[in-house]
């Protein structure tokens, strides 16, 4: 009993801290609003991200963590618009993009939200142009195609890519090339949201160090969610969250976990 009192009152104490924050992000633009958040697979099953408010103010770069089943994913889908709530709000920018029906979500994800993906996602048999004008393409923004070569030869430099990679097929490049082709394509439409999914679990400490200070850098006033299990990239933002103190659904599982182990101890 002690046991669940004192879980309850962190999460109560880590709840009040979240709403002084979000009470202080009020004062500014906000890129992320999540309200009464639920999402369950089946009508069924418990929710797995069941969360009262979370904030993420614009231009703030925030390091997301969490075990694997927190429901990371679950919630950058949610964010993406890849899944729906079962239940509550997401506001992006100002804009109720989960009331958004699936065509709007896909166009205001295609304009306002980049994406790096853990596995990058490139299509291997497109060149390395392809692969970042397709995004482009997806977005509709109206550009020449002068300005458009201009901004992407841009960030290529600022991503210290040789402009003859534009030309390579993408699965000719080295991982450390494809992971900056990546973040080229999540940035080419200068997104309001940038969401960075484990990027760095397959590099050596020298490369993720070079790799963040890189992103950081390139990201810009890009409001960011970097996700990763790693606690060791803690150091690399100022801001820090974690599914247990976001989620009622993994603070709970959590709780049960940790009375499971305590069992097991004393037997």
């Amino acid at each position: 009993m002690n046991t669940i009192n004192k879980n309850n009152s962190t999460h109560s104490q880590r709840n009040a801290v979240s709403e002084e924050h979000n009470a202080v992000n009020k004062e500014r633009n906000t890129a992320i609003e999540v309200s009464n958040l639920q999402f369950s697979y089946t009508k069924e099953s418990p929710p797995i991200i069941d969360i009262k408010a979370w904030q993420v103010s614009q231009g703030e770069h925030v390091f997301l963590s969490g075990p694997s089943g927190s429901g990371k994913s679950t919630l950058l889908n949610l964010l993406c618009g890849t899944l729906t709530p079962t239940q509550g709000d997401i506001a992006l920018i100002a804009q109720p993009f989960s009331a958004l029906s699936n065509r709007q979500r896909d166009k205001f994800r295609a304009r306002n939200i980049g994406v790096v993906f853990q596995q990058f996602n490139l299509i291997p048999y497109l060149s390395v142009a392809q692969n970042i004008n397709a995004a482009v393409y997806f977005a509709n923004k109206k550009i020449s195609k002068t300005a458009e070569d201009a901004k992407l030869l841009h960030l290529l430099d600022k991503l210290q890519l040789p402009s003859r990679v534009l030309h390579a097929k993408a699965d000719a490049l080295s991982i450390g090339q494809q992971q900056r082709v990546a973040i080229a394509r999540a940035l080419i439409n200068d997104p309001e949201l940038l969401i960075v999914d484990e990027p760095t679990s397959a590099l050596d400490s020298d490369a993720r160090d070079s790799f963040m200070s890189l992103l950081k850098d390139v990201a810009g006033e890009s409001t960011m969610i970097f996700v990763s299990h790693d606690k060791a990239m803690e150091s690399y933002f100022d801001r820090h969250c974690s599914m247990s103190e976001l989620s009622l659904s993994t603070s709970h599982a959590k709780s049960s976990l940790g009375g499971i182990e305590q069992v097991q101890e004393r037997a």
